[in-house]
């Protein structure tokens, strides 16, 4: 090659620099080589090891050690007084000897030139992949990538003042706490400062920070992590971190508590995360579709919340030997009826070591200073203070119902008292307040007649449907962990449902006997809602457990429902399942 062509390839690569100089201005991207000097003192050295010659991809080398300004970040030489030395080297990158390799410094995935950034640029003006290079490999706090922009850079920057800060990284392996905002650095200090400030009050002494340090990711970010990955957040939002998502979720639960007025669990927090700001289709859809079904279908013949999702959310707890009953909402109003079905909320709370969270409506926003709301929340605050369980009580201007279904959402079962039963007749049914909570709750329900009662007896009213089986996983995990009596009932209409019938028994046994858990099992023929009724007076049974309505409300209520038919007579309480 002859020295005015190499001039003229400078001058068309220098015209290509001045172009992008100016559109990276135009629409704000970054077009720069970084100065290898300024990333190194952002990102802290630890230390370098001589990693000899390899060929190395063009497009991983961001920064120069010296010369960042002269060239953009695809090496296009920016400066017209570069095109003597250019040229020479282009020339010589066509003689049969060529030129040496460059040398690099690495950090991370990327490379910074410190000799041979001419040879780049030509390099990458010929269409190369790779160059060879003498690499010399820093190790720094925080690691870096290729595609890194200036903002990412601050980022780094300030994780890297986090981790010398906190030492994180010198007390846990493998730490990554990246993020992808600045700023985001000072909220995990205030975070940590706070565990450290309760630390000290739980165990009445100054806690070392370094100490503080490592309590708080073992005991504080890790279980959110893990709740993270459990609920799928990193698949639902992409573009975020682990450390972004538990900083956004923990925000997100601490806005919810203030709305709601009570405690959250970070799973039930996440879960409401991705229903409400996931951009994926199904969701939107989803969103769109009951938005829709809300607006014209009445509350009577809703169906509700998809079948399993009770048991989807709580398995893992169960698995980890954890309850899934952890916050209980009860609904309290003045009479003594709702004084019980708290009772039965507290005497449930007691065994699985739940919060109560009470929900109190009234009609306006003056009628929360009443007396008679006054003395409510003083006796549920007793009851409380007297069995030491957690919990907080909540008034609300609303409707009670859909108030109810709102709040449950963030609860794991729901007690109310039995007032107004649905009835048999369809049009009663239209009406039925009660009903409208069974079909919407997205939570097991518990529904209290009279007086409370210890549950040691409890009938399953079992017919193989879906949501008969979400009511025998709950039988089945309520006999292991309160000893409970179980008596599984399956009532055969006919003698065409006989098969049916036989067949949903068996299933039950085989469930039962699969969880180690002994149940009596027993078929009886009749009506359902009746014979379920009998044979719980028959065994003085404390409850009767049953699945939710069918999934076709409007067939249900013209033929009628065992649901309605057991808590138009039940004088025990009923527990009815999603």
């Amino acid at each position: 090659m002859d020295r005015s062509t190499a001039i003229n390839d400078f001058h068309e690569a220098h015209r290509q620099a001045s172009l992008k100089t100016v559109m990276s201005k135009i629409f704000g991207h970054h077009s720069d080589l970084y100065s290898y000097d300024e990333v190194l003192k952002k990102l802290r050295m630890r230390g370098q090891v001589q990693r000899g010659i390899e060929e190395i991809p063009l497009d991983a080398i961001i920064g120069s050690v010296g010369r960042y300004t002269d060239f953009t970040r695809d090496f296009l030489p920016k400066r017209s007084s570069d095109s003597d030395r250019w040229a020479r080297v282009k020339m010589a990158t066509e003689t049969s000897v060529g030129v040496p390799p460059i040398e690099v410094y690495k950090l991370g995935e990327t490379y910074f030139v410190k000799d041979g950034n001419h040879r780049v640029s030509i390099a990458r003006q010929n269409g190369q992949s790779h160059i060879e290079a003498y690499i010399t490999e820093v190790v720094t706090r925080v690691p870096i990538t290729k595609d890194m922009q200036p903002d990412d850079l601050i980022i780094k920057s300030e994780y890297a003042d986090f981790l010398e800060y906190t030492q994180l990284d010198n007390y846990v392996d493998d730490v990554d706490l990246t993020v992808t905002a600045p700023g985001m650095y000072d909220e995990l200090l205030d975070h940590i400062s706070v565990h450290r400030y309760f630390m000290g009050i739980e165990q009445e002494r100054e806690i070392p920070y370094e100490e503080a340090v490592v309590d708080w990711y073992k005991t504080v970010y890790l279980p959110v992590v893990e709740v993270v990955h459990e609920r799928g957040l990193l698949r639902e939002f992409p573009d975020r971190t682990e450390t972004d998502l538990y900083l956004w979720m923990l925000d997100y639960r601490a806005d919810l508590e203030n709305q709601l007025g009570w405690k959250l669990e970070p799973d039930i927090a996440a879960d409401s995360l991705v229903e409400r700001f996931s951009n994926r289709w199904r969701y939107l859809v989803r969103k769109l579709w009951f938005f829709i079904l809300d607006l014209i279908t009445p509350d009577t013949l809703e169906s509700g919340p998809k079948t399993g999702t009770w048991r989807r959310l709580h398995k893992q707890l169960v698995r980890r030997k954890q309850s899934p009953i952890r916050n209980i909402l009860v609904a309290l109003q003045s009479h003594e009826d709702s004084h019980q079905a708290y009772e039965q909320a507290l005497w449930i709370a007691q065994r699985e070591g739940s919060r109560i969270n009470g929900l109190h409506l009234v009609d306006s926003e003056a009628a929360k200073n009443e007396e008679g709301v006054q003395k409510i929340r003083d006796h549920f605050n007793w009851r409380l203070g007297e069995l030491n369980i957690q919990g907080q009580l909540v008034v609300e201007v609303g409707t009670a119902n859909r108030k109810i279904v709102e709040a449950a959402a963030f609860a794991d079962l729901v007690v109310v008292p039995l007032h107004h039963a649905p009835g048999t007749e369809p049009f009663s049914k239209l009406r039925s307040g009660l009903r409208v909570l069974i079909r919407r709750c997205a939570q097991p329900l518990v529904v209290v007649p009279g007086n409370m009662r210890p549950i040691r007896k409890a009938v399953l009213a079992f017919d193989g449907s879906e949501r008969a089986k979400e009511a025998l996983y709950m039988a089945a995990y309520l006999v292991q962990n309160w000893g409970m009596e179980l008596t599984v009932l399956t009532v055969v209409k006919d003698e065409n449902t006989r098969k049916q019938m036989e067949e949903a028994n068996q299933f039950s046994k085989n469930y039962l006997q699969k969880h180690a858990v002994y149940g009596k099992h027993i078929i009886r023929e009749g009506w359902p809602g009746e014979m379920t009724l009998a044979e719980a007076k028959k065994l003085q049974a404390d409850c009767i457990i049953m699945g939710s309505y069918g999934a076709n409300p409007l067939k249900e209520m013209v033929w009628g429902s065992a649901i309605d038919y057991v808590l138009e007579q039940t004088e025990i309480p009923v527990l009815i399942s999603r």
